[in-house]
């Protein structure tokens, strides 16, 4: 198995065998993505992501930083989305000595900007065994353990009187392969509800290969804190 931490209540996972932090789905750009679509929503994501990568830095001491793909939210690139990402990368190339950014399939016209900061774009990166891409395709090379994003999984969680709550999660399976999928980091992308879908609903042809119930699951909410919730499938016996 191996190690990770939650960091904190954010949706970012510390290797420390790997010395690295990894987050998914940033997806900068997303609330002038929702204004023009006539969903008014402020821009605060990038500020946002900013001051919690800070403290997760704090928190770890971690000098490595991987970005698994859809760092910005609009297969176009926009002047205000290249402003934000232009920032964001300023903030890690000046926190931290080695920083990684896997291209996911939102990550269009940015290796100029990635090239300004001294970065380039990989489709997957390996070290010590554990293989990270974003899982919008089906790696080329075999791995052994597999650390993806691209799902946005989420847990829908119903309390007693059938209010439902979707929250963030992190999951984990360990068996013959081990395979992690992170929370999107986008504090307001929408979640997949993981545990009321079957395998053909699955955006990430790598987690289709998987029976879902069999995944730990660990709920991330940046107000309320982390909770395992063991697995899927126990999980949905518990809210039946």
């Amino acid at each position: 198995m191996t190690d990770f931490e939650i960091v904190g209540n954010y949706p970012a996972v510390y290797f420390p065998g790997l010395d690295l932090i990894a987050v998914a789905d940033l997806h900068l750009g997303l609330e002038a993505s929702m204004t023009s679509r006539g969903n008014y929503i402020p821009e605060f994501q990038l500020e946002q992501i900013l001051d919690e990568l800070e403290q997760i830095k704090e928190e770890t001491g971690c000098s490595r930083i991987l970005v698994n793909g859809d760092l910005k939210n609009q297969y176009s690139t926009s002047y205000s989305e290249k402003k934000e990402i232009d920032e964001l990368l300023g903030f890690l190339t000046d926190n931290f000595e080695d920083v990684i950014i896997i291209q996911g399939n939102h990550d269009t016209f940015t290796e100029s900007l990635l090239e300004e900061h001294g970065l380039r774009p990989l489709d997957s990166y390996e070290t010590k065994g554990v293989l990270f891409t974003h899982g919008h395709e089906t790696p080329d090379k075999e791995w052994k353990t597999i650390v993806i994003g691209h799902e946005h999984p989420a847990l829908a969680l119903d309390d007693q009187i059938g209010v439902t709550e979707k929250v963030d999660c992190l999951l984990h399976f360990e068996g013959e392969k081990e395979v992690f999928v992170l929370p999107a980091y986008s504090p307001i992308s929408n979640g997949s509800e993981i545990n009321r879908m079957n395998s053909s609903e699955l955006l990430s042809p790598i987690l289709k290969q998987f029976n879902l119930d069999e995944f730990q699951a660990y709920a991330i909410s940046r107000e309320a804190g982390v909770f395992d919730f063991g697995t899927i499938q126990a999980l949905n016996k518990a809210m039946e």
